[in-house]
């Protein structure tokens, strides 16, 4: 078990030790390092492969991320916890984990991937529990842990299988090997279950997310660093696993109907918290299950992009979670009706634009199935823009600025998409055209299911007046009390394992 005892160095221990400052040098020094790699990669797209590690496109931007948004949580720490007792080990700590996952997306050698993912978890459980008396913290801390060992399990069960089955530790080897054939094998699905069950654990996925909203005591940074960087984990080893996950209908369908259903949790959550900090979280829920959706549509480049963007502004949020909202000016509701008049005509005034956007830039929506949801969940968040704009008051100004904004955000998007397409090819190649029933089904889900949440929302004023809606907003708070199912069921576990560990003792 572990046992977390941070609190012994002193102030004077942090200065004796240049206060931080040498191993910020060193995360800032891999930012510089990825930035270089990446421009590199972005004038010469060869993959590079070494030691056990793979320098390409999608491992540069990935370190970048983990390495600035590491560096700038670090240097918020060093500020953040002037003076409290054992900052000196929290910083070391921080600087392990950042380092260990900018070593995760490096990681092409399923041994070396699988030691840099365990090392990571480990680096962030003793984050988590820096400090030891609050309980809240603990017993989220322990929930998390226990959530990552069963990935880890999940994950070296499909590296068991690799090694058994094509005799090689190297993912790229086994990807050539895997794909070869027009037919996905029996062991080769299996594979890929075993993945996504352990980017499920490490996403944040239903049923294995409820860990992720309740660890709020731990320091900000910690909380910034998990939901900008480490959180994104799951999403980098389907990623890397895209060119056999896409091959199979039936593991996408898993991922639309988990990160659906994730999405939607996290979503109506989000709408009930009173808190900055449980609002971010539930938000990095909600984010995780449409990254996951995005995988399950076969868009793995989009997904991609979701994952940098997500994880920018993320950390930016968390860390300046502690600022004093600015002051606004008395806010008036729109009525449902409105609220829904105003989405559905900024859905349908979003289409010329999203066609334009595709004759401009060249990205189809209607090359898969996957592609046309995904434009249509982009038409459905357009709705939402204009909700926001226009309001229960609107000007001839903010009209034309509404559909200005459509014009040039559609545009901008698909530009965005076809450009991350483009830029990831090297390292993520060609997907199956998958247009069955399977695939329209996938399709289909995420669609119906935005669309019943951007109705739910229009009716939320007026539902606040209802017993079902007063109901409605408790479970909610409460993340539907999935919480406290895990709770129980990991102090259980918990409890047996501590009781085994007194008696071999």
């Amino acid at each position: 078990m572990y046992r977390i005892d941070v609190h012994t160095d002193s102030a004077g221990s942090d200065e004796a030790e240049g206060g931080g400052w040498p191993l910020l040098a060193l995360l800032l020094g891999l930012s510089g390092l990825s930035a270089g790699l990446l421009a590199w990669q972005a004038y010469e797209p060869v993959a590079y492969r070494f030691g056990g590690i793979t320098v390409d496109r999608l491992s540069a931007s990935l370190t970048l991320l983990v390495s600035a948004v590491g560096a700038a949580t670090y240097r918020f720490s060093l500020r953040y916890l002037d003076g409290e007792p054992g900052r000196a080990g929290f910083l070391r700590w921080m600087a392990f984990t950042v380092v260990c996952a900018y070593g995760l997306m490096l990681s092409t050698n399923l041994l070396l991937l699988f030691a840099a993912w365990s090392l990571t978890s480990l680096g962030l459980h003793r984050l988590l529990t820096f400090y030891p008396h609050r309980g809240e913290a603990i017993r989220s801390a322990r929930k998390k842990f226990l959530i990552s060992r069963l990935g880890d399990l999940a994950l070296v069960g499909a590296i068991v299988v690799i090694e058994r089955t094509w005799s090689t530790l190297d993912l790229h080897a086994f990807l050539a090997q895997a794909t070869a054939g027009p037919e996905t094998s029996g062991e080769a699905r299996l594979v890929g279950l075993l993945v996504v069950l352990a980017a499920m654990t490490k996403s944040a996925q239903f049923p294995f997310h409820s860990w992720l909203p309740e660890t709020m005591e731990a320091p900000t940074p910690v909380s910034a660093l998990m939901h900008a960087g480490i959180i994104n984990a799951g999403g980098a080893l389907l990623l890397r696993f895209s060119p056999l996950i896409a091959r199979d209908p039936g593991v996408l369908l898993l991922l639309v109907l988990v990160g659906t259903l994730t999405a939607s949790l996290g979503m109506l959550a989000m709408w009930a918290q009173v808190k900055v900090k449980r609002t971010l979280a539930w938000s990095t829920v909600s984010q995780m299950g449409f990254m996951m959706v995005q995988c399950g549509l076969g868009v793995f480049a989009a997904a991609a992009l979701h994952i940098l963007g997500h994880g920018c502004y993320k950390a930016r949020c968390f860390l300046r979670s502690g600022d004093l909202p600015p002051a606004s000016g008395s806010y008036a509701a729109a009525s449902p009706r409105r609220s829904l008049g105003l989405a559905g005509l900024g859905t349908v005034l979003s289409i010329p634009g999203l066609i334009l956007g595709s004759w401009v830039t060249g990205f189809s929506p209607w090359h898969r199935p996957g592609e046309l949801a995904l434009t249509a969940i982009v038409a459905l968040s357009f709705g939402q823009v204009w909700v926001a704009l226009l309001g229960a008051r609107a000007s001839a100004l903010k009209v034309l600025l509404a559909l200005v904004s459509t014009l040039c955000a559609s545009v901008a998007l698909f530009a965005m998409y076809r450009g991350v397409e483009v830029f990831l090819h090297p390292v993520l190649g060609t997907f199956p055209p998958h247009s069955g029933p399977v695939a329209w089904g996938a399709a289909m889900v995420p669609v119906i299911a935005f669309t019943g949440l951007v109705v739910l929302h229009a009716f939320l004023p007026r539902l606040g007046y209802t017993a079902p809606g007063r109901a409605l907003h408790v479970h909610a708070l409460h993340g539907f009390y999935f919480g406290a199912i895990a709770d129980r069921v990991v102090g259980q576990v918990w409890g047996r394992l501590t009781t085994k560990g007194a008696g071999r003792a």
